[in-house]
């Protein structure tokens, strides 16, 4: 039997299964994201989860993927943007921290987060990701302060991982002005 191909804007069966993942997460918390409570969630049978995660640290791989894919489009859409501007790869990712372009979903993260744990290794993905964006940063600086475009994005990222983790002092409206002036002094001091 052929598989009928989604329709346009309908997820497909990969996504379905990371929707439910991601609303585990969500609702019970990133302990919760079993094969079998993904299976329930998704309205699949366990045997469909398993054709496509065989294990829960496959669920897990294919959440990061997803997630660094998003996160990726929405910077690389940005990037395309500030092609005529040094630094585009830093000036992306920081644009992309505004929360209208901001695609992270904090419980796929804690969800990744809670995995790799366990099992450090899951952060491959990410490290890889990393890496590449740091060696594009890197080829742009040119003679710039690599330093200083580097402090930039571990304090952008500092910030993120703090809302990501619950952790933050600041209220919402403190935190938008942070994340505007961060934004302010990439452009000022990146020219």
């Amino acid at each position: 039997m052929r598989r009928r191909k989604p329709s346009p804007g309908e997820p497909n069966t990969r996504d379905q299964i990371l929707d439910a993942a991601q609303q585990i997460a969500a609702t019970h918390g990133a302990g919760h994201v079993t094969l079998d409570a993904v299976a329930r969630e998704s309205g699949l049978s366990k045997g469909g989860v398993l054709y496509h995660f065989p294990n829960k640290d496959a669920l897990i791989n294919g959440m990061l993927e997803r997630l660094i894919e998003r996160n990726a489009a929405a910077r690389e859409a940005l990037e395309a943007s500030l092609t005529d501007k040094p630094h585009s790869v830093l000036r992306a990712m920081m644009h992309a921290r505004d929360p209208a372009h901001r695609s992270l979903d904090p419980d796929v993260a804690m969800a990744v987060l809670a995995a790799a744990a366990e099992k450090p290794q899951l952060l491959d993905p990410m490290r890889a990701h990393i890496r590449q964006l740091y060696e594009r940063i890197v080829a742009q600086n040119g003679d710039g302060d690599l330093d200083l475009a580097l402090l930039l994005w571990a304090t952008a990222d500092g910030l993120l991982f703090q809302d990501l983790l619950a952790l933050s002092p600041l209220d919402p409206d403190h935190r938008q002005r942070l994340d505007r002036r961060l934004l302010a002094l990439t452009e000022e001091l990146l020219t």
